[in-house]
């Protein structure tokens, strides 16, 4: 066989192994409900007292979530025609880390970053938002494993009952109740992508051609000419599928 027809079949082995865009969507259906179920069951745990573990499935909820949002990441890359690195998009959904960095995108900026935004310090608020990102992760999984087991705190062995308070667990369930908006608005766009994928291309196109100009162009200002460009665009955006 020759060097032209092993590339050929090795192109078409490649788009055989992507999954196409309504695998990707009832995926996302499935991830949603299962963070809705989540929520629900840590509800019920939540009213027998069991606070420890009821935070456990809201941060395993919170985690699914995260994935909704990473789906519609994926799914609008297909339709754009960008290359999709599967393996590594589904090897980054079983690490935990991934999922929560992930989820600080929702989060409100720290005031390092707001302040860095402000006076035009685009490299300190990179930085400060990894910085977010690294404690948000921390944060978060420090207690979901703290809900779970015995460890060895300050010398001496604490139990799940004697780390995690009611405060803990409503700072997440208010947290995960807003996320699982999040989630429910880019499953729904998922949904739009897949039955108007031209529509939502057509839409897409447009803003990733001046996201690559502005790239090129404002290397030094890039984070706040992106932040204008994708107000304008989202205003934009809805304009359009309003009519």
């Amino acid at each position: 066989m020759n060097d032209t027809k092993r590339e050929d079949r090795g192109e078409k082995a490649a788009k055989h192994d992507q999954a196409p865009l309504a695998v990707l969507v009832r995926g996302a259906e499935k991830t949603f409900d299962n963070a809705e179920r989540l929520f629900y069951e840590a509800e019920l745990l939540a009213k027998a007292g069991a606070v420890a573990r009821a935070l456990c499935l809201h941060q395993i909820s919170l985690e699914e979530c995260s994935k909704v949002n990473n789906l519609g990441a994926w799914a609008v890359s297909l339709v754009l025609g960008f290359e999709v690195d599967q393996k590594k998009v589904l090897a980054a959904f079983g690490r935990h880390a991934a999922k929560n960095k992930s989820n600080t995108y929702m989060l409100k900026g720290s005031e390092a970053e707001t302040d860095a935004k402000a006076r035009g310090d685009w490299e300190a608020a990179m930085e400060a938002f990894r910085q977010t990102q690294d404690e948000f992760h921390e944060t978060s999984n420090r207690a979901k494993n703290a809900s779970l087991y015995v460890d060895w705190v300050d010398g001496e062995f604490t139990a799940p009952n004697e780390r995690i308070t009611k405060e803990m667990l409503a700072e997440i369930t208010e947290r995960n109740a807003e996320f699982l908006g999040y989630a429910q608005s880019g499953l729904k766009m998922l949904k739009r992508l897949e039955t108007s994928p031209d529509v939502m291309k057509g839409l897409l196109t447009p803003f990733v051609e001046q996201a690559e100009k502005l790239r090129e162009e404002k290397p030094d200002d890039l984070m706040g000419a992106m932040e204008t460009l994708l107000s304008g665009f989202l205003e934009e955006g809805k304009q359009k599928l309003k009519g």
